[in-house]
């Protein structure tokens, strides 16, 4: 008998801890029997792209519980069950991250991807949840809502499983463990590190330039600059502003040399940022140079 769960998050934000909705179905005997689905307070602050992607709203989860308690009702439903989510890696790294935000024990949960398991069993144009529930003919219903999304994840599922002997014949080769990711440091998760360094640095001193174009602002950075990351931080905190890692939520980005000179993801996020008509100042790494002098 094939029995899973089929689990979806959505966020508040770009960083995976911060949970603002999750859902979850239970499948046995190839149906569908049980269903989970709760918002969830991220106790954290939404960006307006994560916002227009979900349409959930910080007002939206004032009341709503936090994850420590949302977690232990997660589990109850999991049971010993394995989890597949469509595109496992960003799901199971949210639920992973925010384990460690509220510093939760860490079960041991078998996973699976549901898109790694269509592309390794059938052959489509692209293996997107939509376009995975366009090729077996299915109806969507409120893409990008968690529910919604865990019952997609599901019904695909259990039409791929159709290619093989069972779930448990799949898993032998294609199981990955929650508990495994403690081991594995990704480019993301260091650069998250790095991230929460600049953060932590302050300014030295508690006189500021109310002139000055950084104060009071959120700046984001990318690429390579004439200064290391780390100068430039200290720059902006020492005339008033802040370093912000998520470039929807800053008001200034300041950008440099792309490796290959190519456009950063960045860069692409602040053009459509632009393009809603949302203000936002960009500086180039020269443009900085000259800030600096003028400010001296």
């Amino acid at each position: 008998m094939n029995e899973f769960i089929a689990l979806d998050f959505e966020t508040a934000n770009g960083q995976p801890a911060s949970v603002c909705s999750v859902g979850m179905v239970k499948v046995q005997g190839n149906m569908m029997t049980e269903t989970f689905y709760t918002l969830v307070n991220p106790e954290t602050y939404f960006s307006k792209g994560n916002i227009a992607v979900h349409g959930i709203k910080p007002e939206d989860v004032t009341n709503a519980p936090i994850f420590p308690d949302v977690f232990p009702h997660m589990m109850d439903f999991i049971g010993d069950l394995p989890i597949v989510a469509h595109f496992a890696r960003f799901d199971m790294n949210v639920l992973y991250q925010s384990i460690e935000r509220y510093d939760l024990e860490l079960p041991k949960i078998p996973y699976f991807c549901s898109c790694n398991m269509a592309r390794k069993t059938v052959k489509n144009h692209s293996y997107s949840l939509k376009n995975m529930m366009a090729f077996y003919d299915l109806d969507f219903h409120g893409h990008h809502h968690a529910l919604n999304d865990a019952k997609a994840s599901a019904m695909i599922t259990l039409r791929l499983l159709k290619h093989y002997d069972s779930l448990d014949d799949y898993l032998k080769r294609h199981r990955s463990y929650l508990s495994g990711m403690k081991y594995k440091t990704s480019k993301r998760q260091q650069m998250s590190r790095y991230n929460e360094e600049l953060a932590d640095i302050r300014p030295t001193t508690e006189s500021f330039d109310m002139t000055h174009p950084f104060h009071n602002k959120k700046i984001a950075i990318s690429g390579t600059l004439h200064l290391k990351r780390k100068d430039v931080v200290q720059y902006i905190v020492d005339h008033g502003g802040s370093y912000e890692s998520d470039i929807e939520a800053a008001d200034i980005f300041i950008f440099g040399r792309q490796k290959g000179n190519k456009p950063a993801s960045k860069e692409n996020a602040v053009t459509n940022r632009i393009a809603r008509g949302e203000d936002v100042l960009l500086i180039s790494d020269d443009k900085l140079k000259q800030l600096i002098t003028f400010y001296q």
